[in-house]
């Protein structure tokens, strides 16, 4: 850090802008400027990725649903795949509707867990 004084003149004697000027060319000789006014080299061309809150809130939602939704087909799925290479179907019945039966009744049951909360919740 420097002992020198800061200005050498009164405050009074030297225009506004010339004060600023030397205050800024101080400050970037330290290494003080603020962020949105400096620039590195490396960072001109690259901008990056960016997205604002509402962007940022889509993609998380994107995210849950996907979960969720893997979270409850895949037992269905699976346990249709193993009933067709074990035992097989009935007539008339197939993967694709025992998948969409096991994922309805995955979705029922979780409505009734749901309701049953809500009931027992002023108890």
């Amino acid at each position: 850090m420097s002992t020198r004084p800061l200005s050498s003149s009164s405050p009074g004697s030297l225009p506004d802008a010339l004060e600023e000027a030397q205050f800024r060319a101080r400050m970037a000789r330290l290494g003080t400027e603020p962020q949105s006014r400096r620039r590195r080299p490396r960072d001109l061309g690259r901008r990056g990725f960016r997205l604002g809150w509402k962007g940022w809130l889509v993609v998380d939602s994107l995210i849950v649903l996907l979960v969720v939704a893997a979270v409850v087909a895949w037992p269905p799925i699976q346990a249709c795949r193993h009933q067709d290479k074990t035992t097989g179907f009935y007539a008339g019945d197939s993967v694709d509707k025992c998948i969409r039966r096991g994922i309805a009744e995955r979705i029922n049951r979780a409505d009734q867990r749901l309701k049953a909360l809500v009931r027992n919740a002023g108890r």
